[in-house]
């Protein structure tokens, strides 16, 4: 047991430290901040090329309570040739009515009112397809209704994406706070997302890393058609995360930065809608198996709740390792939040947060398992039909 702490303590480290220094550094940041003569020199040079114009998508199902305030917020924006696409996607709320008000002010805001859903596609991933054919933009950048944008965040990832010559762009926003064990849990979902997506390897050609973010989705225009759109995501719930890997498998460059200065989003309204936020999406990144989940499971057992109950069932020297493994779990996830709100008071629920995730996941796959299928925006959808059309 003495050799088994190590090794796990070991492949922690190697799994982890990379992708969370890869979170600290990649950061894309507002323009004003301080810079050297040369930096200032450079960066008006920069300002001087032109940019292509953006279609900007907005899909929205039920939304009335944000959709304003997201889409005044994008229509604020300064320094880029914009049309926004906003499709109401067969809301039974007044946010398509919303729609309306706000295009008839600005003639940038086009509207889609979808009533029905054509066999074979989820509600989203159809409206953002269907989008994406009447856009004229360069570029698509596929955004969720409720995001808060600064007025220069769509221009600096722009002159990010074209300087990188990327084909793929996400961001992820800032957190809006809300309770201390919420924002654990939403702390450690981001560290997750870190190390699942090995951040550190996003550009590289390596197949398994790469990244979608529904908040900040920005990708060639040309490309994306070229790779069929949406369709061969068609039936895929995890659209955002899949965009990126159909990008990546044919052949597009891929970038990943944060940006809690550019956008912000309170992600789910309470702790309790962090949890069930991620009933369609929990086992569905496990691609529907319960084989995967039972490994996943074994892994979060024996890295992430073995380690803090081992001094008490091994001998302080057997338990060595695994008590390092808690250790560095707690300076890791001390790391991500020492900037979130709350700060190093999150740091001790370290284990509240990676065992409500883990319960998140069970939680999901037990109800999709249960009902046969996922419900998402008020349509159900076949485990076998989710299955089948599993985009990998």
């Amino acid at each position: 047991m003495f050799w088994l702490g190590w090794i796990v303590f070991a492949l922690v480290a190697l799994w982890t430290i990379p992708a969370i220094i890869a979170l600290a550094v990649k950061k894309l940041l507002p323009q004003e901040r301080c810079r050297s003569t040369e930096e200032s020199v450079r960066d008006a040079d920069v300002a001087r090329i032109p940019l292509p114009k953006i279609s900007v998508i907005v899909p929205a199902r039920n939304e009335e309570a944000q959709i304003r305030n997201g889409l005044t917020t994008l229509l604020q924006s300064t320094g880029v040739d914009l049309e926004i696409i906003a499709v109401d996607d067969r809301s039974t709320d007044s946010t398509g009515r919303i729609m309306d008000e706000i295009a008839a002010t600005d003639a940038r805001l086009k509207v889609i009112h979808i009533t029905e859903l054509p066999e074979g596609w989820l509600g989203k991933n159809h409206a953002m397809h269907v989008a994406s054919e009447l856009a004229t933009g360069a570029l698509l950048l596929f955004t969720d209704g409720d995001i808060i944008y600064e007025p220069t965040a769509i221009e600096i990832a722009v002159r990010h994406f074209e300087q990188k010559k990327l084909q793929h762009l996400c961001l992820l926003p800032r957190m809006v706070p809300g309770s201390i064990f919420e924002n654990a849990v939403v702390a450690f979902f981001g560290l997750a997302f870190a190390i699942g997506m090995q951040l550190h390897l996003i550009k590289t050609r390596w197949p398994l890393s790469y990244a979608g973010v529904g908040a900040f989705n920005l990708v060639d225009t040309q490309f994306y058609r070229s790779i069929g759109g949406h369709n061969p995501i068609a039936m895929d719930i995890l659209d955002d995360v899949k965009l990126g890997k159909l990008i990546k498998k044919n052949g597009g460059t891929i970038d990943f930065q944060m940006a809690q200065k550019l956008l912000s989003v309170r992600w789910q309204p309470s702790l309790w809608g962090v949890v069930t936020g991620l009933e369609k999406n929990g086992f569905a990144s496990l691609n529907y198996s319960v084989r995967q989940l039972l490994v996943v499971t074994m892994v979060f057992l024996l890295t992430m709740v073995f380690p803090y109950v081992s001094p008490l069932v091994l001998s302080l020297e057997n338990a060595s390792g695994f008590v390092a493994t808690a250790i560095l779990w707690h300076l890791v996830f001390a790391f991500v939040v020492f900037r979130a709100p709350g700060g190093l008071l999150l740091t001790p629920l370290f284990p509240v947060g990676a065992w409500l995730m883990a319960f998140a996941y069970w939680r999901s796959a037990v109800i999709t398992l249960r009902q046969g299928g996922v419900r998402w925006r008020d349509s159900f959808y076949p485990l076998a039909q989710l299955r089948k059309r599993l985009y990998d």
